[in-house]
């Protein structure tokens, strides 16, 4: 089975040989962000982090993986709590205890009724860490807007494995056709298309080179080590001569992206930049 999302590490770690990811590894989103903060001058690095998550295999692995990069590059944990994911009413004590850390740095494994509830919170304690992180929410659009107000979108990151804008193989072919199907503008499309094309890429182009729809040859082949071309980027599973085989794309690359100015746009590495970071974040208004 080749899959464009459902890449947390509970899908990899059960013996399966036969699933294939094409897109980032949900573990490694907030990777970037984390190399972002650890490659600040360090009179300038954030010197202590507060970490809240949903109890969800999508987001507890990111925050999880960053908090460990984080900490080996010195920044402190000072608060780190999982709440249940079934939580849907009242985000306040998690938020309160995160404002009470203090921390100079926030990541949140959220999705947009969290993190909105998250951000309330903080603007009203005048609460005003350097930088703010969220698995999900601030990639919402204009839902993330009307939730939160638009002056309070300003110097907000989210992790992406993709952009419309991204020079990656076939992708402007991609927008363009979407874009002639369906209408709208090209950063209304949803990363979920692009998860989906890419499958059909990775998939086409296996079945190109071994010449077979066969699905014995087929997991042969996703496993060869052999390098993939996608609207993603690149795709390479681990080889079949690699122990515990997983079926996670090696190569997948998470683009950090930040609201500026009311505009949402890609910020790190610096290869794919519309615009430097934005840090330290401005304070609430």
């Amino acid at each position: 089975m080749v899959e464009g999302s459902g890449g947390g590490p509970s899908v990899f770690n059960r013996g399966l040989n036969n699933i294939f990811d094409v897109s980032l590894p949900v573990a490694n989103n907030l990777v970037t962000f984390a190399y972002y903060i650890l490659s600040l001058p360090q009179d300038e690095r954030p010197k202590t982090a507060a970490y809240a998550t949903e109890d969800d295999p999508f987001t507890q692995p990111q925050v999880d993986l960053a908090r460990q990069l984080l900490e080996n590059g010195g920044v402190k944990t000072v608060y780190y709590h999982v709440y249940p994911a079934d939580t849907t009413k009242d985000y306040s004590p998690f938020a309160n205890a995160v404002v009470t850390s203090g921390a100079q740095v926030v990541l949140l494994g959220t999705l947009l009724p969290d993190l909105t509830a998250f951000i309330k919170t903080f603007r009203q304690q005048r609460y005003n860490p350097v930088s703010l992180i969220a698995t999900a929410g601030p990639d919402a659009g204009t839902d993330f807007i009307k939730a939160v107000g638009l002056k309070s979108t300003e110097g907000i990151f989210v992790p992406n494995g993709w952009y419309p804008e991204a020079n990656n193989f076939q992708n402007a072919q991609m927008v363009q056709d979407y874009l002639a199907q369906y209408g709208g503008s090209a950063n209304a499309i949803n990363a979920d298309i692009a998860e989906a094309y890419a499958v059909g890429q990775v998939v086409q182009q296996a079945v190109t080179k071994i010449g077979s729809i066969n699905n014995a040859a087929l997991i042969r082949e996703l496993h060869s080590g052999d390098t993939f071309n996608s609207v993603q980027g690149a795709v390479r599973f681990d080889p079949a001569t690699q122990a515990g085989l997983s079926g996670q794309n090696t190569l997948a690359l998470s683009y950090l992206f930040q609201w500026q100015h009311g505009t949402f746009i890609p910020v790190y590495p610096s290869f794919a930049a519309a615009e430097n970071p934005e840090y330290p974040r401005p304070q609430w208004s």
